[in-house]
């Protein structure tokens, strides 16, 4: 299946791990406050592809949130937790941008 211009693996390489070829992993980026971000503090049982869905109309986008945030279990964030929801030019945005 081929990858969107969106997809968190579109550009990286492809590697092979005991001899399987598998996608190449992005690194952690460094976090980047934007001034523009948004805090939401997480609800009970919701998820970041709810918040995503919330905030960028786009629930495919909830990795974006999860890299503007500390390193954490995506499924393990628990309610109260204030999260960095990035603005959304830069959660579409490219390295081709």
């Amino acid at each position: 299946m081929p990858l969107t211009i969106y997809s968190r693996y579109y550009g990286l390489g492809i590697v092979s791990i005991d001899g399987v070829a598998s996608l190449a992993q992005r690194p952690i980026p460094a976090l980047v406050n934007y001034p523009d971000s948004l805090l939401h503090t997480m609800a009970a049982g919701e998820t970041l592809d709810q918040l995503a869905f919330l905030y960028y109309g786009r629930e495919d986008l909830w990795w974006r949130i999860a890299d503007a945030n500390e390193a954490r279990f995506p499924l393990d964030w628990p309610p109260g937790k204030v999260v960095t929801i990035p603005p959304l030019r830069v959660a579409t945005r490219t390295a081709a941008r």
